[in-house]
């Protein structure tokens, strides 16, 4: 095995980091790489290179790990680098969530679509773009692999700004998978899925099991949890009956994925308040709740990993699991160095025909396979028109906000917000007043936008 250098930019992600690490320490081609941490916060690379190494002394791998606040020193000599970015951390998630929430528009995690994510998209395209263009001059050769959200918005830019070789990562569809795989009591590994779509508006195409078509079955699942709801065993609101995913199964024919937290973004019908209550409707609440609850939790998962970095404390269970598979990123690294055909659930890359009817330059997520070359996109074949035209719809709206983010053009900002659904029905002027607040208080986090918000509205 070659020496394999990875460089991991937003490593004081609680979210992503500690997997990977574990991953890699785990994995017995790979647990000797070289690993370099970058992050902005020297706090944050101080614990997570901490705990790098004590994973590897636990597990007795021998990773080389170091760690920088300066990306521009990690760079030389990549093989592999991967975004877990988050500009304004969780600060600027909660503003993007609450921002809407004061003009009467609810989201679940306001991340990818939805008011919050344009404004996250503005903060995170320009900079995973620009460290797109240093790795052209500093590993030009490198995989770039995106974890960071919006995906969908973020690879698209890098791909319109770089000629870096760059593909998403999100672990929704395996999440999926494995819940059909429980409901249908079948191991997971044993049911075969095709999804396609956009990253977190995925839609099942076909499942199999031993060869055999089990989607009637999983109807039956379904439209049985349509008359009895089952009762939930956990507050984690993806182990619930997904009673927006069901219906849309109704309305459109397919399933769609990764779950009602992030599916209910994509259409205004579901997002508000239940009659005389303050909850929202649909079961949508369970979803806020958890990003609620994420954003209170941060600090504390913070000090957690300082703790155990230090050896203050016994580490995570999970961190010591040797199948976790929960991030495809070292499978994939290990299936690209050692030229080793590998088959993916999901990744996020051009289309160029994958899905016929979607636009050739779209970010689409379809099947893949890793092999020496990198990542290829499996064509699917055409989606039903109805779904086509969701997806055209937002794929459009992204590239407004893409245009925005790179530009600093507050007008282009507007058209992006106006495009969305979930905006559909609130006045333009609150609209306009609701960017103005979003560029005031990511003012830090956006510079193309100076002296924007006090620009015209552009109507």
């Amino acid at each position: 095995m070659p020496n394999v250098k990875i460089v991991i930019i937003g490593a004081g992600s609680t979210e992503f980091t500690p997997g990977l690490l574990a991953d890699l320490v785990a994995h017995p081609h790979l647990s000797g790489a070289e690993v370099a941490l970058v992050d902005i916060d020297p706090d944050a690379v101080e614990t997570m290179t901490g705990l790098a190494r004590r994973l590897a002394r636990e597990r007795g791998a021998t990773l080389r790990v170091a760690g920088a606040t300066d990306r521009r020193e990690a760079l030389p000599g990549a093989h592999f680098v991967t975004t877990t970015i988050a500009v304004g951390g969780a600060k600027g998630w909660e503003h993007d969530v609450r921002i809407p929430e004061r003009y009467g528009v609810y989201q679940t995690v306001g991340d990818s679509v939805g008011p919050g994510g344009v404004f996250r998209a503005l903060r995170h395209v320009p900079e995973i773009a620009a460290i797109a263009q240093d790795m052209e001059e500093l590993c030009p050769d490198a995989w770039l692999f995106n974890y960071t959200n919006p995906l969908s918005a973020i690879v698209r830019g890098v791909h319109k700004t770089s000629s870096i070789k760059c593909a998403g990562l999100c672990h929704g569809v395996l999440h999926t998978r494995d819940v059909m795989a429980r409901d249908l009591g079948v191991p997971h590994h044993e049911l075969n899925v095709i999804f396609a779509g956009v990253n977190h508006l995925c839609w099942l195409l076909d499942v199999r099991h031993n060869g055999n078509d089990v989607y009637p079955a999983f109807r039956e699942v379904i439209q049985a949890g349509k008359n009895a709801p089952p009762a939930s065993t956990t507050d984690d609101p993806y182990d619930t009956f997904q009673k927006v995913s069901a219906m849309l199964m109704d309305l459109y024919g397919l399933y769609p994925s990764p779950g009602d937290r992030h599916v209910a973004e994509f259409f205004p019908f579901f997002l508000h308040k239940e009659k005389d209550g303050d909850r929202l409707a649909y079961g949508t609440q369970g979803g806020l709740d958890m990003t609620n609850a994420i954003l209170a939790g941060k600090e504390d998962e913070r000090e957690s990993l300082r703790e155990q970095a230090a050896g203050r404390a016994p580490l995570d269970e999970e961190l010591l699991e040797d199948a976790r598979e929960g991030e495809r990123l070292v499978h994939i690294i290990d299936a690209i160095v050692r030229d080793q055909p590998l088959p993916e659930l999901a990744v996020n890359v051009r289309n160029d025909g994958l899905i016929p009817n979607l636009p050739g330059w779209a970010v689409v997520e379809v099947p893949g396979l890793i092999h020496g070359y990198g990542v290829s996109g499996l064509g699917v074949g055409p989606l039903p028109e109805a779904i086509a035209d969701v997806l055209r719809q937002r794929i459009h709206q992204q590239e407004l906000t893409v245009n925005a983010a790179l530009s600093g053009d507050r007008g282009l900002a507007m058209q992006a917000l106006m495009a969305d659904p979930l905006l559909a029905r609130v006045p333009v002027e609150s609209i306009a007043a609701m960017l103005d607040d979003a560029l005031t208080v990511h003012a830090d986090s956006l510079p193309r936008f100076v002296h924007a918000a006090s620009a015209p509205i552009p109507v």
